[in-house]
């Protein structure tokens, strides 16, 4: 978790040779979210039924960023499904019903209006549900962003991650990286263009310091660097990207020069 961050200073620092539009804004116009594959793994022929169910399931899942394919596979007991982001498994699923509103949910739409509303980022704070271990970094995470020249670019949203409406979200949050679930501490991710999540700062890493490392490295000049090595992991979200309002970092700069060379 620390070595992104490494990355992210590096970054920053190649990035400020570069053109002058900024990272959060070139990756939000240029790049597109990388694909999820749902997979329906079954050993017998597939049953109208399940047809039925499956057809339901491609067609709420088509505006995503995500490919449904059905896989034969004849060593298994029961038929599964099974959600992948670059060959890793993100979720297994024995009945399609728990499948509902895997692209889709409430906090995820709102995070992406704020995205397409020219805002820099979204820092989600995930809670453990603990308020001995979740006040104190989401306190930090509030004073370090008010304290922003940036900061009402901004949107703060904290997130319980035993959520039921968004337990598909807290899933793929907790899959940005493979150890994640089983850390009991509060996490703070930084989501920015068309839903990439950065690796979190968890606990004691969720500081002043690394939370004005993460805005630097998204207020940064864009280059060719982060075409080939952009940093995050993107959220699956079945909603429209098209027509994004202009950054809203931009006005901040042009009122205030110095913060492009800063």
């Amino acid at each position: 978790m620390r070595s992104i961050y490494l990355k992210i200073l590096i970054l920053s620092a190649v990035l400020s040779l570069a053109c002058t539009t900024k990272v959060s804004e070139w990756v939000l116009l240029n790049a597109l979210p990388n694909e999820y594959v749902l997979a329906y793994y079954h050993k017998d022929a597939i049953t109208e039924a399940v047809k039925q169910h499956n057809s339901e399931i491609s067609a709420e899942i088509k505006p995503a960023n995500i490919q449904f394919r059905n896989v034969l596979k004849k060593d298994i007991d029961q038929p599964y499904y099974a959600l992948y982001y670059n060959n890793r498994l993100f979720g297994r699923y024995n009945d399609f019903r728990e499948l509902n509103d895997i692209a889709v949910s409430p906090l995820r739409q709102k995070i992406a209006s704020e995205l397409m509303a020219g805002k820099l980022c979204v820092m989600l704070y995930l809670k453990t549900g603990d308020p001995q271990k979740d006040e104190p970094g989401l306190q930090i995470v509030r004073k370090t962003v008010a304290a922003s020249p940036f900061g009402e670019t901004i949107t703060i949203i904290d997130l319980s991650r035993t959520s039921t409406e968004e337990q598909h979200f807290v899933s793929m949050l907790l899959n940005v990286e493979s150890d994640l679930k089983d850390i009991q501490q509060p996490m703070l991710y930084g989501i920015f263009a068309k839903f990439k999540a950065l690796e979190p700062l968890v606990a004691k890493g969720i500081s002043e310091e690394n939370i004005n490392l993460m805005v630097d490295f998204l207020t940064a000049d864009c280059s060719c660097l982060i075409k080939d090595d952009l940093p995050g992991t993107d959220i699956l979200y079945a909603g429209s990207w098209e027509n994004p309002a202009p950054s809203l970092i931009n006005a901040i700069i042009d009122a205030n020069p110095a913060l492009a060379h800063q």
